[in-house]
């Protein structure tokens, strides 16, 4: 039996996590008891988050997850997402297939309350794309000198700001998410990181209204003397170009008290607003590449209902093709089996509508795994790519029309950890 848990399931919950994931460091009793208390706390707040637990015949807890929801922009609207996070199965009760379990009512509850897309961080990529999850879009992390950054900004203009300028933090942090296809709207949990100071946060006002803001620390460079440090940016949202070349500037002049400035973004355009991009890797690519980030791979999503995140995602925003064209795509979706099948996409009055056909449809356009299809449509690949590398099937029509159809302008972007 799988359901929410209740206040006394939680002291089971934080012993199963301790010993499924040793590097949190919650092994003595105190820490365990600490981290219960957080738990319950997460779940009593009005934040969209609950955990479940996975029960077996005894009442014996043997895995949990827990279940986040989200507002994330879709291609230009905010739509509700279901992340899944801290998936954890007893050490006595590895191999039963428990984590499978708690994927699929993980799946089965977003179709149930109409969540068309879930969303999660992997430990395993192999395992979560078996699943269905496509790669979403990756992460670059730039180590550069401060200098590396233009200084034509007003750093004159940046302030310290503080806990209390947390709603201010949070309108400006929304408008930059609803700017942005990918973007999550600002967790519970983020404020009380704002609130509790976990990292400084520097701003520029225009007219009294916040325009830009960054979140960092300063962290000692290991195996060093003490005055040799780096900057991490954990954040840095902006409303303006003005919000942005200020804040450039005052990182800028940071030379005389940092080495290197660490950020991590989504956007590999970045590099083109830096005039010397190499990190300290002092690594060459051949011929004569200059090593400028490294590259990961994290964020996945799965689309969980086909029909609805196709009628959710605005296609008709993009290019419209000339004509009424149908398109017939064939789905393999093997662990969601209700959703494998054919649908036929039509594009009539303007708008694109899809309808599950039956398999005497006349010809397949495009034979498609959910993974791959849920990575195109959130516009993290185009088809044009995955046709190339040999990952679907296309017939009888173009792959950059699909693109133009199908694919959004831009890969998301997401600072959302869960």
């Amino acid at each position: 039996m799988i359901r929410v848990l209740g206040e006394k399931d939680f002291e089971a919950a934080a012993d199963l996590a301790s010993m499924a994931y040793p590097g949190m460091g919650i092994q003595t009793e105190e820490k365990k008891k600490e981290y219960e208390e957080r738990l319950k706390r997460e779940q009593r707040e009005e934040n969209g988050i609950l955990f479940y637990g996975s029960f077996n015949a005894k009442e014996e807890l043997v895995g949990i997850y827990r279940r986040s929801d989200f507002e994330c922009n879709i291609n230009g609207e905010f739509q509700r997402l279901f992340g899944i996070g801290m998936v954890a199965v007893h050490i006595l009760h590895k191999k039963e297939k428990v984590a499978f379990e708690l994927l699929n009512h993980f799946h089965q509850e977003a179709r149930k309350e109409n969540v068309a897309l879930v969303a999660l961080y992997p430990f395993s990529s192999s395992f979560y794309r078996k699943m269905g999850y496509g790669y979403g879009p990756l992460k670059y992390e730039f180590r550069i000198k401060p200098g590396a950054l233009n200084s034509n900004g007003q750093k004159d203009l940046v302030e310290l700001l503080s806990p209390t300028d947390v709603e201010e933090i949070t309108v400006l942090y929304n408008h930059f998410a609803q700017m942005h296809h990918g973007m999550i709207k600002r967790t519970w949990s983020e404020r009380q990181h704002i609130k509790n100071a976990a990292s400084r946060y520097v701003g520029v006002r225009e007219d009294g209204k916040l325009i830009g803001a960054l979140a960092f620390s300063l962290q000692p460079v290991k195996d060093s003397h003490f005055l040799h440090q780096n900057m991490m940016i954990h954040e840095w949202v902006w409303s303006s170009q003005k919000g942005f070349k200020q804040l450039e500037a005052w990182v800028h002049s940071q030379q005389d008290q940092v080495d290197r400035i660490i950020y991590g973004t989504n956007n590999p355009a970045f590099v083109y607003s830096l005039n010397n991009p190499p990190n300290d890797s002092n690594h060459l690519i051949p011929s004569v590449y200059h090593e400028v980030a490294t590259t990961g791979s994290g964020l996945m999503y799965r689309i969980s209902d086909i029909p609805l995140f196709f009628k959710q995602m605005h296609f008709q925003t993009l290019r419209k093709p000339a004509g009424q064209p149908e398109i017939i795509v064939k789905v393999e979706d093997t662990f969601i089996e209700e959703q494998s099948g054919f649908y036929k996409l039509s594009f009539l009055g303007g708008e694109w509508d899809i309808e599950k056909v039956g398999e005497n449809i006349g010809q397949v356009n495009i034979e498609i795994g959910i993974q791959d299809l849920s990575a195109w449509w959130m516009g993290c690949v185009s088809i044009k790519d995955l046709d190339s590398y040999g990952e679907v099937v296309v017939k009888g029509c173009s792959p950059e029309d699909l693109d133009d159809w199908f694919k959004p302008r831009k890969a998301p972007i997401c600072m959302t950890n869960f």
